[in-house]
């Protein structure tokens, strides 16, 4: 059976080295899982300036709206990823990805 103890003061807690053990195991998982998970804007930056065709993941959009200035917007629902997640990417009339927008929590892991 694992103790933990209490110092003189009655404040402080001693660790035993069994317990220091499970902490030190804790707290690295804790560490690896927070940096497992990336930003959507870090995920996104690196389509700017590409055809939005040369990704597969981004070949078939569930909507595409025309704007005003002659470019497109490509809606994604990424229910995969999140149900509240929807991707948009603006796409000028080359096929060339100039900006994105999102909606929803799109936290992808990577």
């Amino acid at each position: 059976m694992t103790t933990v103890n209490q110092d003189i003061c009655g404040c402080l807690l001693v660790v035993t080295k069994k317990n220091g053990l499970y902490i030190s195991v804790l707290t690295l998982a804790l560490l690896a899982g927070c940096s497992y998970f990336v930003s959507w804007d870090e995920v996104s930056q690196k389509y700017i300036n590409r055809p939005v065709l040369e990704f597969e993941t981004w070949q078939n959009p569930d909507e595409v709206r025309a704007l005003p200035n002659g470019n497109k917007e490509y809606k994604y629902h990424l229910k995969k990823l999140d149900p509240s997640c929807i991707h948009y990417w603006i796409v000028n009339p080359q096929g060339i990805i100039e900006n994105y927008r999102y909606e929803g929590r799109c936290r992808p892991i990577g």
